[in-house]
């Protein structure tokens, strides 16, 4: 009988080679990050003459029943959807609904064939815009893809003596990001999720190998730190801070150009720096974030929007209402329902 960790590592390698932009959520680090909690992860083979492995996550809606969750799902073509869509009916099991959020780029075509198949739009867990930067060209293209204002910026940071460095994820450094980290939310009025949830996924991502922190310092004290999280040859900006003042030293700024230069040297294709507001949408919050990150590479990335496939009569129900339910479990808890 092969070892867990013989398991895990077989899941990983399937995961890589069948999803076409393989996510860190549908990894074992996230499996286990996830399963420490009222969700329940299992892993499932939705391939018909081709292996494609998915982890479904499970977790009880109060007042519904259980609701199956398929985050970060890629490799899918137009032509798969009407097997994939028989495959989860089979395995729902006593799920009342199935939720899938696909990490590929829209495709009208993609998404004609969910809606054929009996899926309907509904909303999304996981951010649909996000900035990526080209980690597998050199320094020197990155730099002319980025636009003038970051090459300034970082220059800038250089200038005012901002030192970055990636740093082990010891007591203190958990401290000093969750304050930094602390200091943003106050700051920016966002959601951040609590200090123990992000204390958990930090050390089950660096036990893995699979995470990274970076701190930036000015005279001797950090101002902005970010912690990456690494699933194959891509990339992601987990989480990250800084102190709110002093903005003009571009500590935040010099600080991803620093972390983009490790991950190219590292082999990595592709650095995912998060959520952005649709670009369309000049009064969407979150204005400042977007003028940040868009500057490191201008093409704005707009993934497939989610979908709902309901098992029972009161799926419809969940559907137009989760929205309202989430935000009431936040109101309640304190916590994001996902």
């Amino acid at each position: 009988m092969p070892t867990i960790e013989h398991v895990s590592v077989a899941w990983d390698e399937r995961v890589l080679a069948r999803h076409s932009l393989p996510h860190f959520m549908q990894s074992t680090t996230w499996a286990s990050i996830k399963s420490g909690g009222p969700w329940r992860a299992s892993r499932r083979d939705l391939g018909v003459g081709a292996d494609f492995p998915v982890l479904v996550f499970e977790r009880e809606a109060e007042g519904f029943g259980t609701l199956e969750h398929l985050p970060r799902v890629s490799g899918i073509a137009p032509a798969d959807v009407a097997s994939l869509t028989e495959r989860i009916r089979a395995g729902c099991g006593a799920a009342f609904a199935t939720k899938i959020e696909v990490h590929q780029p829209r495709d009208p075509e993609l998404e004609a064939a969910f809606l054929a198949s009996g899926w309907l739009p509904t909303r999304a867990s996981q951010y649909r815009y996000g900035v990526v930067v080209d980690t597998s060209k050199s320094e020197e293209e990155i730099l002319a893809g980025m636009r003038k204002r970051a090459r300034s910026e970082i220059r800038a940071g250089e200038r005012n003596g901002v030192v970055v460095r990636r740093v082990e994820l010891s007591a203190e450094h958990r401290r000093l990001m969750l304050a930094l980290v602390d200091t943003t939310a106050a700051r920016s009025g966002a959601y951040f999720r609590p200090p123990e949830y992000l204390e958990r996924v930090w050390s089950l991502f660096d036990a893995d190998e699979r995470g990274r922190l970076y701190f930036a310092w000015h005279d001797g004290v950090v101002v902005a730190g970010a912690f990456i999280a690494l699933y194959g040859t891509s990339a992601w900006f987990k989480d990250g801070g800084s102190t709110r003042d002093q903005p003009q030293l571009m500590a935040s700024r010099l600080l991803q150009w620093e972390v983009i230069r490790e991950l190219a040297a590292a082999g990595i294709r592709r650095y995912d720096l998060g959520h952005v507001p649709p670009p369309d949408e000049p009064d969407a919050p979150g204005q400042g974030v977007l003028t940040f990150k868009s500057a490191f590479a201008p093409d704005v990335v707009e993934y497939l929007p989610a979908f709902h496939l309901g098992h029972e009569p009161r799926a419809e129900e969940w559907r137009r209402g989760e929205h309202a339910f989430i935000e009431r479990h936040l109101a309640r808890t304190g916590e994001y329902w996902y």
